[in-house]
């Protein structure tokens, strides 16, 4: 009976030792490895998710230099980077101080979407003066002065700011109203989304991109 007893702490010694000696943690070390290397793959899919592609200004910039310009102006090829990008100039307001042609230097103002050479999903507005510095503003004011190509309003700073008509959305839609007696300027409140070339003479010129009632 000694001896039964004897064996069979034996055969559970054996037993145990042998859990024992397998490599603690080898289990472990594997679920904790892919919990891991699941979180780290679900905080990438969520950073990427949540990354807007793009600019998403309503109105964006891109200063280049031309490359190729046809006989009409209807189309002009510009270096982008390292792509050559064309843009259908139909419709479009060009006004720049010199005439469009090689290594001439750009800035093409436009709503959408550039993509290296593909303006597909890009509406050209406008083609100015290149300036390396050129953003887009906005201001408020009241009408003070109307005339055939320009339009001036005063901020509530007192500065009185002009701006060329003949591009801008909105300056077809009464926006501007009607002048008052004995003067040239209606007083609406307008908002003004533009931008400034900047001339190597000194002198200066506002493009509106947008002119809407100030609200």
């Amino acid at each position: 009976m000694k001896r039964i007893w004897i064996l069979a702490l034996a055969v559970c010694g054996a037993v145990l030792f042998t859990a024992c000696g397998k490599p603690a943690g080898n289990g472990e070390s594997s679920s904790e490895s892919t919990t891991a290397s699941s979180e780290a793959s679900t905080d990438s899919t969520e950073t990427a998710s949540q990354e807007a592609p793009g600019n998403g200004a309503e109105f964006k910039i891109l200063t280049a230099k031309v490359t190729k310009v046809d006989d009409n102006l209807e189309h002009m090829t510009v270096l982008n980077g390292e792509a050559e990008t064309d843009f259908d100039l139909k419709g479009v307001v060009v006004e720049t101080s010199y005439a469009l042609g090689p290594d001439v230097e750009v800035s093409v103002v436009y709503k959408g979407e550039i993509s290296g050479s593909d303006t597909s999903n890009a509406k050209i507005i406008l083609v100015l003066d290149g300036q390396k510095d050129m953003t887009v503003q906005t201001v408020t004011g009241s009408v003070v002065d109307q005339a055939m190509s320009t339009f001036t309003i005063k901020t509530e700073s007192e500065e009185e700011l002009s701006f060329i008509k003949g591009s801008g959305e909105g300056l077809d839609s009464g926006v501007l109203g009607t002048a008052t007696d004995g003067g040239n300027g209606s007083g609406a409140m307008v908002k003004v989304t533009y931008v400034t070339v900047n001339y190597d003479a000194g002198s200066k010129t506002n493009f509106p991109l947008k002119v809407e009632a100030a609200k």
